[in-house]
């Protein structure tokens, strides 16, 4: 066996592996909430542990709030890069509130540099399916670019008389 088929091999037992959960996928929603429920009591530890094995078999809700753990450090040490990975993983299987999060972490420079057209992508991937979040965000984006009316104008001086007063 080579050294390519003997890595190739090792690689699919990983992935299988990977893929094997001790998690059976009748009770997905309930270690789900369980998770849910831990973090809300702020046991985020518990919560990884719900929320871990459904990740790793690809639930995207659980995906992103691993993610979620990671970039704040709950429950585990803060690991932007980590949370990055979970994050663009759902996201790019489509999961809005994933795609809102990692459009953040690159407006905001959130543990990564700052990349206006990254976050633009993500942002405009989340707005397209209608998640709320990012139709707010991106409407109060929107507001900071209109042109101020005469009535914003004469507001403004008259504030700015007042204020000399």
């Amino acid at each position: 066996m080579t050294l390519a088929s003997k890595y190739i091999t090792c690689l699919a037992c990983l992935w299988v592996l990977a893929c094997s959960t001790s998690v059976p996928s009748h009770q997905f929603a309930t270690y789900f909430d369980a998770g849910t429920k831990a973090y809300d009591a702020g046991d985020y530890e518990t919560a990884l542990k719900y929320w871990q094995p459904l990740a790793d078999n690809y639930d995207l809700a659980a995906m992103r709030n691993v993610g979620h753990l990671y970039r704040r450090g709950l429950g585990v040490a803060q690991n932007s890069q980590t949370a990055i990975a979970y994050y663009k993983a759902a996201a790019e299987l489509g999961f809005a509130p994933a795609q809102y999060n990692l459009a953040m972490i690159y407006w905001r420079a959130d543990g990564v540099v700052y990349d206006r057209d990254k976050a633009e992508k993500w942002m405009h991937q989340a707005v397209v399916q209608n998640y709320p979040p990012a139709i707010d965000w991106q409407a109060r984006q929107d507001m900071s670019m209109q042109p101020m009316s005469d009535r914003d104008l004469d507001s403004a001086s008259a504030a700015e008389e007042t204020a000399k007063k």
